[in-house]
């Protein structure tokens, strides 16, 4: 099943490009919903071709299954990064964002989700849009409260 999830942010693209492509902003977005244990151990800015491993923690204190990311690829001239994820009963979790120009100063962020977790796939998919719905209020937080220059 897919998931897929907009928004317009109030910033050039070529802003958010840059947050996008670093971990702390990850852990910065998820913060209340979902927390990755280890996330010290990501790397400042994601590494096409490198996988990264975590448990997730749910809601900051309810522990779940070790989780992985594979960086498929990155492409800095689309603005497109795209993950394949697995852990758990979820046995395909591919992650596309990219961003779009909308206007001279915003652009369309958009997470695309590719989701397999067998019977449960359709709970996931209801996971999944309320997940990036809440990430993506925190990018609008992220940019209004001008965090977003530093980091």
């Amino acid at each position: 099943m897919k998931a897929r999830i907009s928004t317009i942010l109030n910033t050039p693209p070529e802003k958010v490009w840059s947050a996008v492509k670093q971990s702390n902003t990850l852990s910065y977005i998820t913060k209340g919903f979902l927390q990755f244990k280890g996330a010290e151990n990501f790397p400042q800015e994601w590494i096409q071709g490198k996988t990264e491993q975590c448990r997730l923690i749910f809601f900051g204190f309810i522990p779940a299954w070790q989780h992985s990311l594979e960086f498929i690829y990155i492409d800095n001239d689309k603005h497109q990064l795209f993950t394949k994820e697995t852990g758990g009963m979820i046995h395909q979790w591919d992650h596309l964002i990219k961003l779009e120009p909308f206007t001279e100063a915003s652009c369309r962020y958009t997470d695309e989700i590719d989701i397999g977790a067998g019977m449960l796939t359709p709970l996931v998919w209801l996971y999944a849009h309320a997940f990036y719905r809440y990430r993506q209020r925190r990018w609008r937080k992220l940019i209004q409260a001008r965090y977003f220059q530093v980091l």
